[in-house]
């Protein structure tokens, strides 16, 4: 059975908004807002705490495999942040109800930071070998991704190759593939161009009501794979690699969820 995008954009909307919490907090911090007042300032405050927590879980949830007793222990202390948090609100004013969940937001965004700092350590041995990549390591680095041609080529081979060769493009071999990218020396220059290729496959221009949804989901998954080896280049400044990585499977995960809620 394919799922299709047209059908789902509700259902994402839905998904996005509950995914994040353990259980049913996410409705109690919903309910607790209510019986407060639910000003605009207050709804605000809770939509940047429940977001806040989502992204914390994406970050603790990317090392399970690799770190599972370290991830749970993340995992564990922010849920201890979101339960105390819905518990110190009750019984209080608006005012006091709403700087409750910001210096909540704040707690959980410096909880990410360490957790994004866990997931640096992991990635560096799990992903890298522990040692920083070099040019001669990009067979290393795109395994599983690409093939490598020559010394500045790439070919990428993504989960959905939903980019075509113009149709103007007559008499041209394999270099009018879309799909073949130049290697620059400085990596990071490489990745972007990956990342602005595989974002437009799925833009709103390329992505119809007859797109499977499962394209996306593995094109969000092939980004996040692609951002972590791109931080193997990077030792001691990986962390917006990773950060992007974190991000991919968090859409990844949105997107699945919706593709199983379908089914």
């Amino acid at each position: 059975m394919t799922t299709r995008v047209g059908t789902l954009l509700v259902v994402l909307a839905y998904s996005a908004a509950v995914s994040g919490f353990p259980g049913d907090a996410n409705a109690q911090v919903g309910a607790a807002i209510g019986i407060i007042g639910g000003s605009a300032l207050l709804h605000k405050a809770g939509d940047e705490f429940r977001q806040s927590i989502d992204h914390a879980r994406a970050a603790a949830s990317s090392i399970l495999v690799q770190a599972n007793d370290l991830a749970k222990q993340r995992l564990d202390q922010i849920d201890e942040i979101a339960n105390r948090t819905i518990d110190d609100m009750v019984g209080k004013s608006e005012a006091a109800a709403t700087r409750i969940l910001e210096d909540a937001t704040k707690k959980v965004n410096d909880l990410e930071d360490k957790i994004v700092a866990d997931v640096g350590r992991v990635m560096w041995k799990a992903e890298c070998a522990g040692k920083r990549f070099v040019t001669t390591d990009l067979g290393t680095a795109i395994g599983g991704l690409g093939k490598v041609l020559g010394t500045n080529e790439i070919q990428l081979e993504p989960p959905v190759r939903v980019l075509k060769t113009p149709a103007w493009y007559t008499g041209c071999l394999w270099r009018c593939d879309p799909y073949l990218v130049t290697v620059n020396d400085e990596f990071g220059e490489t990745y972007k161009t990956v990342k602005r290729l595989m974002e437009g496959a799925i833009a709103d221009d390329q992505v119809t009501d007859d797109t499977p949804a499962d394209n996306i989901v593995r094109t969000y998954e092939y980004l996040s794979t692609f951002a972590k080896r791109a931080s193997c280049f990077y030792e001691g400044t990986e962390e917006r690699y990773n950060r992007d990585s974190i991000d991919y499977q968090y859409k990844a995960h949105q997107w699945n969820n919706v593709v199983n809620v379908r089914l």
